[in-house]
């Protein structure tokens, strides 16, 4: 019984991490590219996708997350593993397939300007 227990326990709990994750990007998906927190945390990665395609961006950020997944595994075996980034760029991943989803490579460009500190870039598109 304890040992059912426990697996059911594990279960929710990785399914409770997944969709925490989840509630994040619908959160900051709602709040547009223009919200502070959107630019404070997408604002570097953004600038580096000015001129791509979003399928670029997508490659890029999927690129970007998987060394930074070594460098975090590296760097937790020596106790000094910090995810933050990690976190930020698994979300950049989510957004940037979400837009890929809902077709919104026209958008794109729009949305890489808004989140960067361009305000003339986002008033002449």
């Amino acid at each position: 019984m304890d040992a059912a227990l426990a697996e059911i326990g594990a279960a929710f709990d990785r399914a409770a991490v997944a969709n925490a994750f989840k509630l994040r990007v619908e959160e900051m998906w709602r709040r547009g590219p223009q919200h502070p927190a959107a630019r404070a945390r997408f604002c570097a990665r953004a600038e580096l996708f000015r001129g791509k395609s979003l399928d670029t961006a997508i490659v890029l950020a999927d690129r970007w997350w998987r060394a930074e997944r070594k460098a975090f595994q590296i760097a937790s075996v020596f106790g000094r593993g910090n995810s933050l980034s990690l976190d930020v760029l698994s979300e950049l991943r989510l957004i940037l397939r979400l837009m890929r989803w809902k077709r919104m490579r026209g958008h794109f460009p729009a949305i890489v300007a808004a989140v960067g500190d361009d305000p003339v870039r986002v008033a002449a598109e």
